[in-house]
């Protein structure tokens, strides 16, 4: 599928910012699900772009306003194609065990995603749900597709009910949050159980309203989670929507959780407090 997606974020400052540095992950990434046909950073002040590759292989960009202006706009404009993905869990009979046993090997190599993370630690509380999934001699991709359904189940999806602050704990106890909740507890039962998993944002295309025959409708962005696979492949699970990755979705950046790859995060100097109005449009072509 061909997606067109904007994305615009315009904070408007009290007084005038004095100057501002901000760095960017909002550029598709290409891979072997996906192809960037093109992609435009436009900023509002004008002023150069710089680039650069982070520690998760993510396109990062920044630039830095160095003199005063009263709001600062960021709007990124994507062309992607996305690729068809086969059945990911085809020819993968290892148990959760055997597994295991793999991921021994390969433990120093995967080791930013078994550990605990800024926005995911690894509570008693979550270990044992995750027990109750992992056992050791169930095929691990029967545990995966079942942890996937928990989660949707185990949370309602509520617009506002958190926000990038909201500790794992409190999500757990109010079982209420949005994608980003429903991955980082993905990601921490994965990582109980000894599973190496890391999350992924992006976009998703939306689900038309009833009442409109067109896809361009409201959107935002979107979290879900990989898994790394015994045969050595990163495979996508939206816990959100309880599906695996499809073609449907497509990913900016990867990391531990969502504070390695935020969209877009910065500071400036002047007043305190600022306006921030954001705006996503996902529209297939």
């Amino acid at each position: 599928m061909k997606f067109f997606i904007v994305h615009k974020t315009e904070y408007i400052y009290p007084a005038a910012a004095l100057e501002s540095f901000s760095e960017l992950r909002c550029h598709p990434q290409n891979s072997i699900r996906q192809t960037v046909l093109s992609h435009e950073t436009i900023i509002h002040p004008s002023v150069p772009l710089y680039f650069y590759t982070d520690y998760f292989g993510n396109v990062t960009s920044f630039f830095s306003i160095p003199f005063r202006h009263n709001s600062l706009s960021v709007e990124t404009r994507s062309l992607v194609l996305t690729h068809p993905i086969p059945d990911p869990l085809s020819e993968m009979p290892l148990t959760v065990s055997e597994a295991l046993v793999v991921y021994g090997f390969k433990k120093f190599e995967l080791l930013d995603f078994l550990l605990p993370s800024s926005f995911i630690p690894l509570l008693d509380e979550i270990r044992g749900l995750a027990s109750g999934i992992f056992h050791k001699d169930k095929i691990l991709t029967e545990a995966l597709v079942e942890l996937n359904q928990f989660v949707h189940g185990f949370l309602v999806y509520v617009s506002g009910a958190t926000d990038v602050s909201t500790p794992l704990a409190e999500i757990l106890e109010k079982k209420k949050g949005v994608c980003q909740d429903y991955s980082h507890l993905m990601i921490a039962m994965l990582r109980s159980a000894g599973i190496p998993a890391r999350y992924v944002s992006g976009y998703i295309e939306p689900v038309p309203k009833e009442s409109s025959s067109s896809l361009e409708v409201e959107a935002a962005t979107h979290a879900w989670i990989e898994v790394y696979l015994p045969n050595g492949k990163w495979v996508g699970f939206d816990p959100t929507n309880n599906t695996l990755e499809t073609d449907r979705h497509v990913q900016i950046a990867v990391g531990r959780d969502y504070d390695d790859v935020a969209p877009i995060r910065g500071v400036f100097k002047g007043y305190h407090g600022q306006k921030l109005n954001v705006l996503v449009q996902v529209a297939r072509v």
